[in-house]
Order: structure tokens, then C-alpha cells, then sequence
């Protein structure tokens, strides 16, 4: 059996990419030594053609296809005979500018998603050149958020169990007894209130379909914001009492006088009203899931 209490005082509730100028990082060069290029793998290179003179177009560290995803930029840098392309010595072009286009220092920008072909030609020879099979996907979708569990219905009467715990509860305040080293005198009974019960029973249903114990629930919320995204905001005091695997109110209510923190909460004078929740379900560890907050306005 477990059981858990928690009491709070004048609180108030507050409210693998390229991107830029970066190269792609390969150290592969790949130089053309002839007219055409036929790739010996299903990877296709890039592909060169080049007049009689010997002028040598070579794409530097890149890898192919080159592949990017929409929005996002690669520099590509072409050496002519061995050195680094000058301003102006290439003209660049793309053979789909709506998937993706390029500068005329040969900056590439993915546009949409499908294939381009980037050319870098001589500008003074436009028939030696060096192709750059681009493909480009459209970004994965972002993760959806989990939604914020709704909250429970405000229960205006107490149910069968719920009224149970209660009159249980108040016929143990009405006598005087310890909870460990504190006496307590007889305290004036509680009276039901829905918002209360509504947080209440939003947590012991959320106990036990998530399969947990705690009074902080899957998603953070304490007891004070459960309590207060109730309705129940303008307090002076509240506080919380839960419990896992009792089958019966009296049960239930029973463990909580034995236990000193959870007796100071139910025989605590301060306290004026109370909510009571309970859940079950087959599928968790513990079965039974009861939860009572306490309050005063």
C-alpha cells in the first residue's frame, strides 16, 4: 500500500547537415581527365567536358549527388588546372531553379524538393564545364507536442466512494487524536467541494492509466497547479493526500490516520473543504488510485 501527503500555505500559483558556406566534409577531389564520365557505381559524380586544349575542371571536396534538404546552402569550389577558379573565370547555372539555384560563386541554395543539375562552365569555353547532380528532400516535420490532458469533469455531488471517504474523513476529525508527536483537538468537518474533487479526480485517473505514484504528475504539474487549473485559486491553505492499492474507503482512510503526515492533513483545522478522487484500472501496477485535496478560501 502506498500513501503520500502534501500540504502548502499562502501559496499562489504563477501563472547531417551543410548549412552556409561550409564545404561538404569529404576530402575527395574529383578531377575529369576526359570528354565524358560515366560513373562505375549507382552513385552518380560529377561530370565533366572539356575542349581540346588542356584546361582541367576538378570539383573539390564534395560528395555525390550532393544531397540537402530545403533551406539549406553548400559551397561548392571547382579548381581550373589545378588552381583555385578566379572572379569571374565560371559561370554557374542550374537546370531547375525551383529546386535549386546557385550564385556565380557557386553557392548553392536547395529551393523545394527534387533534382537540378548544378553547372559550372569556363566563361571564356562554355563546352568545359563540370555538372553537380544536386538532390534535394523536404525536411523531416517537426514533432507534434503532447497534448495537455484535459481536465476532469467538476463533479457537483460526491459519487459513492468519493461520499464515503468524506464521511469517513469527517467522523475522524470530530474526535480528538495524535498523528505521531501532535495532539489535535476535534476539528469542524469538511464539506465537499467540486473544484477540488476535479483536481482530485483528474489525478487518480491520471495515476492510473499512466501507471504512476506521485503528486507530481506525468506531465510536471504539482498538486497546487492541478489544484488551481481547477478553479480553486484564491486559497489560504491546501493540501494533498494520495494513495495507491486499497480496495475500500475505509481502507484507504484508514491508512491515512496511521500515517503522521497524511493524519496532520485530515485532522488539520485550517482545512474547510475537501475533494475526493478514485481510479482504477487492471492494467496498473497498483490497481486503486485515491487522492484527497484539501483546501480553505
Amino acid at each position: 500500500m502506498l500513501r503520500h501527503s502534501l500540504t502548502r500555505f499562502n501559496a499562489r500559483m504563477p501563472t547531417a547537415l551543410l548549412r552556409g558556406s561550409a564545404a561538404a566534409l569529404l576530402t575527395l577531389t574529383l578531377a575529369a581527365c576526359s570528354s565524358t564520365s560515366t560513373p562505375t557505381t549507382s552513385t552518380p559524380a560529377p561530370t565533366t567536358s572539356e575542349p581540346a586544349q588542356s584546361v582541367r575542371l576538378a570539383a573539390q571536396a564534395v560528395a555525390t549527388p550532393v544531397a540537402l534538404t530545403t533551406g539549406q546552402t553548400l559551397q561548392l569550389n571547382v579548381t581550373v588546372n589545378g588552381q583555385p577558379a578566379q572572379p569571374g573565370q565560371l559561370k554557374w547555372t542550374t537546370s531547375n531553379a525551383g529546386v535549386a539555384t546557385v550564385t556565380q560563386t557557386g553557392l548553392v541554395t536547395a529551393a523545394s524538393a527534387g533534382s537540378a543539375t548544378i553547372r559550372a562552365a569556363l566563361a571564356t569555353n562554355p563546352g568545359a564545364f563540370i555538372d553537380f547532380p544536386v538532390a534535394v528532400t523536404a525536411p523531416a516535420p517537426a514533432p507534434t507536442p503532447a497534448p495537455t490532458p484535459a481536465p476532469a469533469p467538476a463533479p457537483t455531488t460526491p459519487g459513492s466512494f468519493a461520499q464515503q471517504v468524506l464521511d469517513l474523513t469527517n467522523a475522524a476529525r470530530a474526535v480528538p487524536r495524535s498523528c505521531g508527536a501532535t495532539s489535535f483537538a476535534a476539528a469542524p468537518a469538511l464539506t465537499w467541494n467540486a473544484q477540488l474533487a476535479q483536481a482530485a479526480q483528474g489525478h487518480a485517473a491520471d495515476m492510473a492509466a499512466q501507471n504512476y505514484f506521485s503528486h507530481t504528475s506525468k506531465d510536471g504539474r504539482t498538486f497546487s497547479q492541478r489544484i488551481v487549473n481547477a478553479g480553486y485559486s484564491t486559497y489560504r491553505t491546501i493540501g494533498e493526500n494520495i494513495a495507491a492499492g486499497q480496495t475500500t474507503p475505509q481502507q484507504v482512510v484508514d491508512g491515512w490516520l496511521k500515517s503522521e503526515g497524511h493524519c496532520r492533513n485530515i485532522m488539520n483545522p485550517n482545512f474547510k473543504e475537501l475533494g475526493v478522487g478514485y481510479a482504477y484500472t487492471t492494467t496498473s501496477t497498483y490497481k486503486h488510485y485515491w487522492v484527497q485535496d484539501f483546501g480553505a478560501r
